[in-house]
């Protein structure tokens, strides 16, 4: 049985507003790292982590004081809730951005609001949030997009293929919306529809390992071996320790009769991670 799109299918890309990118412009600066010894990596992101998190801790704190000196500036709240959503504690960011609505009824803290449930895993509440949402002339494309992420994250596939659909309509250039309407049409076994979508992502970005792999796992349920063969392989590329890949390019080989290619695959990824394999190796390989 082919590894399931290496973990990928609920790794999602929530599009958030204003300040909030800097948490994901970390992610993928850790993510360029990941070539360099392991060490490095782990005492870098330490690192990284360690200021970021002592920035934020300064900057609630300093908005704290000014909230207890001016309780109604909806602005003290907005900010804090930005820094509380970074720093982890997602229902201070939900109770903040309220607040902050509450005093300025402006939706788009409401949008905030909705991105602090999803991180705080309220899929059922972020849905609502983001439903609410619909009706606002700006940020469309986020809207539905956030949208369609939580309904998918929550299994509610169908409902996630329309609404990736809809933010389409409002960015045709969003390789995230492919990728992750092709992870739905994966779920609900459109095999065809989920391979098309990752093309059409890969048409706009080719730098993505994750979108080769998961197109590379649908030409596997097509029994595409050949095909699905050359996208592990790109996907191995541009992140060659990606030992899921290396696990699912295994199986491929073992359905085109390359057991010796297999095997030396199988024993790299398990090496790299995936020691539950060990016992599988043993009874196919030696």
């Amino acid at each position: 049985m082919i590894y399931n799109l290496s973990k990928t299918l609920f790794n999602l890309y929530i599009k958030k507003q204003y300040k909030i990118f800097f948490t994901r412009g970390f992610a993928f600066l850790l993510l360029a790292l990941s070539f360099t010894s392991c060490s490095t990596i782990y005492e870098e992101k330490n690192d990284i982590e360690k200021k970021y998190n002592n920035f934020n801790r300064v900057i609630i704190n300093n908005y704290t004081k000014a909230i207890s000196k001016n309780p109604d500036n909806f602005f003290f709240y907005l900010e804090r809730g930005k820094a509380r959503q970074d720093f982890g504690d997602f229902k201070g960011a939900i109770d903040d951005f309220y607040n902050a609505f509450r005093i300025n009824p402006d939706k788009r803290f409401l949008l905030y609001r909705a991105n602090a449930k999803f991180d705080f895993g309220d899929y059922e509440g972020a849905i609502k949030d983001y439903k609410n949402l619909i009706s606002m002339k700006d940020f469309k494309e986020q809207v539905f997009y956030n949208l369609a992420s939580s309904q998918l994250i929550n299994f509610k596939y169908e409902d996630s293929i329309f609404n990736y659909s809809k933010s389409i309509e409002y960015d045709h250039n969003d390789d995230y919306a492919y990728l992750n309407r092709g992870n739905a049409k994966f779920k609900i076994m459109d095999y065809l529809g989920s391979s098309a979508d990752y093309s059409k992502s890969i048409k706009i970005n080719k730098n993505s390992y994750i979108t080769f792999n998961n197109r590379g796992v649908t030409k596997f349920k097509l029994s595409q071996y050949e095909a699905a063969l050359k996208d592990f392989e790109k996907s191995l590329k541009i992140n060659p320790l990606n030992y899921n890949t290396i696990y699912n390019k295994s199986l491929t080989n073992f359905e085109l009769n390359k057991n010796k290619k297999a095997c030396i695959d199988l024993k790299k990824s398990i090496k790299l991670g995936k020691e539950v394999f060990e016992d599988e190796y043993s009874k196919i390989c030696k």
